[in-house]
């Protein structure tokens, strides 16, 4: 019986992490780890671990809420996915979970921070760091309902969104939204000291 070391699971897409160029790639299972395996026709294979547990992967696969149109698409398409930014035509799937980024700033400095955001003024790309009015988040929430209807999963974010001055606002004016599910990515801090 012919044999080799991994296991095909899938295909999807992804991007170079080098060039952020969309090339297709698998899913394989090998040495009990889920990895993405993609091929850039300019930097080579490219392996990225995405789980290190095969059958709690298989199982999350399992909570996927089926395909379903946006309601509302937000932008047009200029360079097609993925470089394109919000919900344009070329979007086959509804919004999983949005993310409502609420403020720039952090009360930590995290070198790894995927959001760039920190206590400095200026972030590491030398924008300056900033909450979003009150105004801004309700029409982001806004903008969500009426792309989803009533979303499933909606995280309010930042950078920390705890140290944002209208916190509490935030979350009634959240909490007034037809959304399911509403989380608050935070590092615990502001929490424990008050």
């Amino acid at each position: 019986m012919p044999s080799r070391p991994y296991l095909f699971y899938g295909l999807t897409n992804s991007v170079c992490s080098k060039c952020l160029s969309k090339v297709e790639a698998k899913i394989i299972f090998q040495h009990d780890r889920v990895y993405l395996v993609k091929h850039c026709m300019i930097h080579g294979r490219e392996e990225v671990l995405i789980a290190d547990d095969i059958e709690y992967y298989k199982q999350c696969q399992e909570f996927i809420k089926p395909g379903d149109m946006p309601r509302k698409f937000n932008t047009p398409i200029s360079r097609g996915c993925p470089y394109d930014c919000g919900l344009c035509p070329d979007h086959e799937q509804h919004s999983c979970l949005t993310l409502v980024e609420v403020s720039d700033r952090c009360n930590l400095s995290c070198p790894i921070c995927y959001a760039d955001s920190g206590v400095e003024e200026l972030s590491h790309s030398n924008y300056p760091r900033r909450d979003r009015s009150l105004a801004v988040i309700e029409q982001m929430l806004d903008n969500i309902v009426a792309n989803e209807g009533e979303p499933d999963v909606v995280q309010i974010s930042g950078g920390e969104p705890t140290i944002h001055p209208e916190f509490f606002e935030i979350l009634n004016i959240a909490k007034s939204k037809p959304i399911k599910h509403l989380m608050i990515n935070t590092n615990g801090i502001k929490i424990a000291q008050d």
